[in-house]
């Protein structure tokens, strides 16, 4: 009969918070998320900005201002391959070649067009086609 007396006030000391001796303390901190499961900021691939690489150089892409189709002189090539996303994977699981290939953009699609720009050299200055607008990008 004691046994179930100890028992019952156990049970009723436990249910209204009053800590029993057999009871482990509660500790509460603050744990850090793990670094996989903190929220990423930036683009889809944590680029600064808009690139294209052609002819083995980077070029960095101004989209705030439009160039005038005056200033767009003959084609130089196109984009080959877009590299905004490292989400495809091949046969293995493993991620694809993430260097930069001629041809490569974080923005464009492909087979956009590339241009030289009129009265600027191309190894400094080239213009690129992005939704029926054309842009200046500039080597890094």
């Amino acid at each position: 009969m004691k046994a179930y007396i100890l028992l019952f006030i156990t049970l009723l000391a436990g249910s209204a918070g009053i800590p029993s001796a057999y009871a482990e303390p509660v500790i509460e901190a603050d744990v850090p998320k793990p670094a996989e499961a903190q929220e990423q900021t930036g683009s889809s691939s944590s680029w600064e900005y808009p690139i294209v690489h052609f002819r083995n150089n980077t070029y960095r892409i101004i989209m705030q201002q439009p160039v005038s189709s005056t200033k767009v002189g003959p084609r130089l090539g196109r984009v080959q391959r877009n590299i905004s996303s490292f989400d495809e994977v091949e046969e293995g699981n493993t991620l694809i070649d993430t260097s930069y290939q001629n041809g490569d953009s974080n923005v464009l699609k492909v087979e956009a067009p590339i241009y030289k720009m009129r009265k600027h050299s191309s190894r400094e200055c080239i213009v690129v086609s992005h939704m029926n607008k054309y842009y200046k990008a500039y080597k890094k």
